[in-house]
């Protein structure tokens, strides 16, 4: 880890998506750089002069595979679910298993837009999903520890996304389940 030149702190809003802050991070960045570039050039700013980051709390990150994009709501709570549709929303995106009724495949359905709702009427664990009461509400995926997660918008196989409300109104009543993907079951 090399030193530090300047170093800008922001807020990022809990439901903004990795297309939404790289643009933005990229903005903050190019603006440090050329209010840095100066003291750099004129000397003032050196490799000894900048900041010496912590070595103790540098993290390597791997390289992210596609396998991590797969909403393991069995094992994973709402926040964890939402931070990675927030996260993959480039590359490579997010998806969850579903069962419905009546038919024999599983449906892999990519999701686009997610939320964390605040509900106390949800309190029993199933794998069964349902659309919210209110309006605007979208699909309700209650995850293996308790906590909901709101499918907003989601994009079947070979089908334009769509909103979870839309979704929903396709199965024509049909009972949607999500399921646990085989290699979770070892």
């Amino acid at each position: 880890a090399g030193p530090i030149v300047k170093q800008t702190i922001t807020p990022v809003d809990e439901n903004a998506q990795a297309t939404e802050v790289l643009p933005y991070l990229f903005d903050i960045g190019t603006e440090s750089l050329l209010e840095s570039l100066p003291d750099v050039v004129s000397g003032k700013m050196t490799m000894d002069t900048a900041e010496k980051q912590d070595e103790e709390n540098v993290v390597a990150a791997a390289m992210i595979d596609k396998s991590e994009g797969v909403l393991r709501v069995w094992d994973e709570s709402a926040t964890t679910c939402h931070n990675k549709v927030r996260g993959f929303s480039m590359w490579p995106g997010t998806t969850i298993s579903f069962k419905i009724e009546d038919a024999e495949e599983i449906a892999t359905v990519k999701v686009i837009t997610t939320r964390v709702p605040k509900l106390d009427d949800f309190s029993e664990k199933s794998n069964v999903v349902e659309i919210g009461k209110k309006k605007g509400d979208g699909l309700m995926v209650i995850c293996g520890d308790g906590s909901v997660l709101e499918l907003l918008e989601v994009q079947p196989p070979m089908k334009k996304r769509m909103d979870g409300k839309s979704y929903w109104n396709g199965l024509r009543g049909k009972k949607l389940e999500w399921v646990t993907l085989p290699e979770a079951e070892e």
